[in-house]
């Protein structure tokens, strides 16, 4: 794996930023699907991005309410796979279960990146051939005797460069420390990731088709945005 010292470092704030909070979330998860009774300390997450800790209880239960499949569709199995900035090495990869709306296993699969499954995946990725993708990904999930249990739902696939884009909106707004601030910059940073198509599923899950729509609104906004942020650049919050 030849990553840049800017891959690397990306690398690094994606896995502290998003992977560390999802899998703690996915923990809660999976102790309340086992039919464990958390406490709110025991269920208490760090987001990261937010100054203060969110119950995880409230999610497991809105997402097993409905909220997974308005957002996912009927079969939220995942396969999430992270790529060099060019697109065309998997320098990250995991394989998640959902039950009833949760999700409850989670694999980690970078261990197995020098595998020919992750070459040959990587090949198509970056012709964009993002059916063919998910159907090579999911045969070959099958043949394995530790996740072949698990029906692949949804190939998400993600450029280094989509960590990049929120890395940089957090660090101009002080490391997160000047909220409102971040907020815009959060959105500046989603208009960006849609445009750069570094963010792709299959199949087009709601939560695609939703950004989709929004993203020409996002777009144009950006004469807005820039005001905004010139003005609560100057606050101290």
């Amino acid at each position: 794996m030849n990553l840049t010292q800017e891959e690397k470092e990306i690398k690094a704030w994606g896995a502290e930023s998003f992977k560390g909070p999802w899998l703690d979330l996915c923990e809660v998860f999976r102790r309340m699907h086992n039919g464990e009774k958390l406490s709110r300390d025991e269920a208490l997450v760090d987001p990261y991005f937010l100054p203060f800790d969110i119950d995880a209880r409230i999610l497991y239960h809105t997402l097993k309410a409905g909220g997974k499949k308005a957002i996912l569709g009927d079969n939220g199995n995942m396969l999430t796979i992270i790529t060099n900035s060019a697109g065309d090495e998997i320098v990250w990869s995991g394989i998640e279960l959902e039950e009833d709306g949760v999700y409850t296993e989670f694999y980690p699969l970078s261990s197995r990146l020098g595998e020919d499954w992750a070459k040959e995946g990587a090949s198509i990725l970056v012709d964009n051939d993002m059916e063919r993708a998910f159907n090579y990904f999911a045969e070959w999930i099958r043949s394995q005797p530790e996740i072949g249990h698990i029906d692949l739902g949804i190939l998400k696939v993600a450029n280094l460069q989509f960590f990049g884009a929120f890395k940089k909106a957090y660090e101009e707004a002080d490391d997160g420390a000047r909220i409102a601030l971040m907020g815009v910059k959060m959105v500046e940073a989603v208009n960006q990731v849609m445009e750069e198509g570094w963010i792709r599923f299959y199949p087009d899950i709601n939560l695609k088709k939703i950004l989709e729509l929004l993203n020409p609104v996002l777009g144009a906004l950006g004469p807005l945005n820039a005001g905004l942020q010139s003005a609560l650049g100057k606050l101290p919050f």
